[in-house]
C-alpha cells in the first residue's frame, strides 16, 4: 500500500523553492518528429499462436503490435562479454544551466553550493510523495526534478551507463531521431547527464523469468543484457513478468534460494549474477509506475493474484538485500497511470510512455542518478 501523509508544510516549501528557482522550464521535444511505422510482430513466448505488441504475452487489450530489432549478440563465454548495442542520440532538447560552464570546470565552492540546492530540492520534492496519486502531483515532482538537474554537481563524462530493460527502456512506441533510433527515456537522461558512453540494452518482451522464453528471460540470457565496460548499471523491468499469461504460472518468494523456476527466483538469480560480475559498479533498480492492468494467471503457489505492487515489492526486497540503489517509482506514486487521465497524457496505451511519459521518467531518473554521484561526491 502507498504511503499518504501530511504534506502542507512540503508543499509550502516547494513552492517556495521553485518560486526562487533562477533555471528557466526546460524545452521540451519538437512535436514535428518522424514517427517510425510499425508491423505487425508475432510473439510465441507465453501461449502458443499469441500475437502481442513486442512487449508482453498475452492478456491484455488495446496493445498496438510493434516489429521487434533482433538481438544478435550470443553469450559465449563464462564472464558475460560485451555487446554492441546501438547508443541512444540526443533529442532537440536543451535543459543545461544559463551559463555555459561544464560541471567539470565549476570550483569546489560551486560545486558545494550546488549540491546544498539539490538537497534543498530534494528535501521538497520528498514531501510531495504523500500526496494522493495525481497528474499533478507528477508535474510538481517534475518540477522539482528539474531544478534538481539545473544545479547537477557531478561530471559524468568519463562514465559508461548501460540501461536495461523491456520495451519501455528499448522506446518502441516513442518518436524517433533523425537516425531512425527511438528516443526513449534513455535518451532525456543522456541529455541532462551527458555521458561518455550510454548503452541501451532495452529490447521488447523482456522480463526477469523464463516465461517468454530464455532468450527474452534477463535472469537466463545474462551476458547479453551486460556490459563489461559499465560503470552504472540501470535496470528497468518486471511489469511483462506481472502481465505474461501462462499456466501454472509461479510468483515465488523473496527468502527462497534454492530455485529460479518463479518471478522472485528469477530476480534473485539475475541479480546474484550482476552482484558477482559487478559488484564493484553502481546498480540502480526502478520500479514499474502504476497502471490501470491486470493479469489473470493461474499460481501454484500464491493464494489469489498477486499485483503489480507485490512483484514491485519483490524487486525491491530482493534489490535491498544484494545492496542495490532503487528508484521507486510505484512506491512514490511518480507517474502513477491508473487513472485514466493520467494514462491519457503519458501512456500511448495504457502501458507503454508516449513522449510525455518518456521525457517525465527521463527527468526523474536522471535527477536521481544526479543527486546520488553528487551527493556522494560531496561526502
Amino acid at each position: 500500500m502507498k504511503k499518504k501523509g501530511k504534506i502542507a508544510v512540503g508543499l509550502a516549501l516547494a513552492a517556495t523553492l521553485l518560486l526562487s528557482a533562477c533555471a528557466s522550464d526546460a524545452q521540451r521535444i519538437d512535436e514535428e518528429v518522424i514517427v517510425r511505422e510499425s508491423e505487425p510482430a508475432t510473439f510465441t513466448g507465453c501461449v502458443a499462436g499469441c500475437t502481442c505488441s513486442g512487449c508482453i504475452c498475452c492478456g491484455t487489450n488495446d496493445m498496438v503490435s510493434v516489429a521487434e530489432p533482433v538481438e544478435t549478440t550470443p553469450e559465449t563465454e563464462t564472464i558475460p562479454e560485451e555487446t554492441t548495442t546501438q547508443v541512444q542520440t540526443q533529442p532537440p532538447v536543451n535543459d543545461e544551466p544559463d551559463d555555459d560552464k561544464k560541471v567539470s570546470e565549476f570550483s569546489e565552492g560551486e560545486l558545494a553550493a550546488r549540491r546544498e540546492q539539490q538537497a534543498n530540492f530534494a528535501k521538497a520534492r520528498d514531501s510531495l510523495y504523500g500526496a494522493s496519486d495525481s497528474l499533478d502531483k507528477t508535474e510538481k515532482i517534475n518540477q522539482l526534478d528539474r531544478q534538481i538537474l539545473a544545479n547537477n554537481a557531478y561530471d559524468f563524462s568519463d562514465k559508461t551507463v548501460v540501461f536495461i530493460g523491456d520495451s519501455i527502456t528499448e522506446g518502441i512506441t516513442s518518436s524517433v531521431d533523425q537516425n531512425g533510433n527511438y528516443i526513449s527515456y534513455v535518451t532525456y537522461v543522456n541529455s541532462y547527464l551527458h555521458f561518455g558512453n550510454v548503452l541501451n540494452h532495452g529490447k521488447g518482451g523482456r522480463m526477469f523469468s523464463a516465461y517468454g522464453g530464455e532468450e527474452l528471460s534477463l535472469a537466463m540470457n545474462f551476458g547479453n543484457v551486460t556490459n563489461n565496460s559499465a560503470d552504472v548499471i540501470v535496470v528497468f523491468a518486471g511489469v511483462n513478468d506481472y502481465l505474461c499469461v501462462a499456466e501454472n504460472k509461479r510468483f515465488g518468494s523473496v527468502t527462497d534460494t534454492l530455485t529460479t523456476g518463479n518471478y522472485c527466483g528469477s530476480v534473485r538469480y539475475f541479480m546474484s549474477q550482476l552482484k558477482d560480475y559487478y559488484g564493484d559498479r553502481e546498480i540502480f533498480f526502478v520500479t514499474m509506475y502504476d497502471i490501470n492492468r491486470t493479469s489473470n494467471s493461474t499460481y501454484v503457489d500464491f493464494d489469489g493474484q498477486p499485483t503489480l505492487g507485490d512483484f514491485m515489492d519483490a524487486e525491491k526486497k530482493l534489490a535491498k538485500e544484494f545492496g542495490f540503489h532503487v528508484i521507486d517509482l510505484y512506491d512514490t506514486g511518480f507517474m502513477d497511470c491508473s487513472s485514466k487521465e493520467a494514462s491519457n497524457y503519458f501512456l500511448s496505451d495504457g502501458l507503454h510512455p508516449k513522449d510525455n511519459g518518456s521525457i517525465f521518467l527521463g527527468d526523474h531518473i536522471a535527477a536521481e542518478l544526479s543527486l546520488y554521484f553528487g551527493q556522494k561526491e560531496g561526502n
